[in-house]
C-alpha cells in the first residue's frame, strides 16, 4: 500500500501534467495538516505545513516582483532571483532579487557592458532589520553615510572609494529592507531606479 506522502506526490505530479488547480493549495495544505496531526501522522501533518508555508512564500514574492521597475531606456533586467534557503541560515525571512545591466552601446566595449548595472533587492521579515534600524533611528550609527529622501521614503545613502553614491537602502514599515546597488554607475543612473521602485504597492500589501 502507497504511503500518504507517496500518494501526495503522485498527486501532484497530476496537477501540474495536466495543469489544474484545485482551490488555495496552501489552505489545503493547512487542512490536510490538520487532519494528519488529528490522526497522530506528525511527521505528515509537519511536511503539509513546510508545504504550506511555502506556498504562501511564493505568493508573497510574486508580490514582491511587482515592485520592482521595468529596465530603463538603455538597459536590460535579468530574471528574478531568490534565495530563502540562505534567508532560513540566517534567522528567517524572504529574499528577492533583480539585476539590471545597461546594454552596449556603439563605442562602448565588452568591460564597460559587464562592469555597469544596478542590483535591487528585497528582504522581508527578517532578524536583519534591526540591525539596520539602528542606522535610521541614531545619526552615529551612519558613519560615512548620509540619510536622504526619496519619493518620501528616507534612504541611507552610501558612497564608492571614489565618493560616488553607489547604494541606497531603504527600510519600509519596519517590515522590509529594498537595497539598490550600484556598479560602475553614475549617481543619477542609481537615483533613477530608486524613484521607480512602486513603495505605494509595497505598502498596500504590508497592510494585508
Amino acid at each position: 500500500m502507497k504511503s500518504v506522502k507517496t500518494r501526495f506526490i503522485i498527486f501532484l505530479l497530476c496537477v501540474t501534467l495536466v495543469g489544474i488547480t484545485y482551490g488555495d493549495e496552501a489552505l489545503e495544505a493547512i487542512q490536510r495538516a490538520k487532519a494528519n496531526y488529528q490522526a497522530g501522522n506528525l511527521s505528515e501533518a509537519i511536511n503539509e505545513l513546510n508545504y504550506a508555508v511555502n506556498q504562501i512564500q511564493q505568493q508573497q514574492l510574486e508580490k514582491y516582483k511587482t515592485i520592482f521597475p521595468a529596465a530603463l531606456k538603455g538597459w536590460q533586467a535579468d530574471e528574478f532571483n531568490s534565495d530563502n534557503a540562505a534567508m532560513a541560515m540566517m534567522g528567517g525571512g524572504l529574499s528577492i532579487s533583480r539585476n539590471y545591466e545597461k546594454e552596449l552601446a556603439e563605442g562602448q566595449d565588452d568591460y564597460y557592458y559587464e562592469n555597469s548595472s544596478i542590483d535591487i533587492s528585497i528582504v522581508s521579515d527578517s532578524p536583519l532589520i534591526s540591525s539596520i534600524m539602528m542606522m535610521f533611528s541614531n545619526p552615529m550609527f551612519l558613519g560615512g553615510n548620509k540619510m536622504v529622501t526619496i519619493q518620501g521614503e528616507k534612504a541611507i545613502e552610501s558612497k564608492s572609494e571614489e565618493g560616488i553614491p553607489n547604494e541606497l537602502q531603504f527600510v519600509i514599515e519596519n517590515r522590509v529592507i529594498i537595497t539598490v546597488s550600484a556598479q560602475n554607475c553614475s549617481k543619477d543612473e542609481l537615483y533613477a531606479y530608486a524613484n521607480k521602485i512602486d513603495f505605494a504597492k509595497l505598502k498596500s500589501f504590508l497592510k494585508n
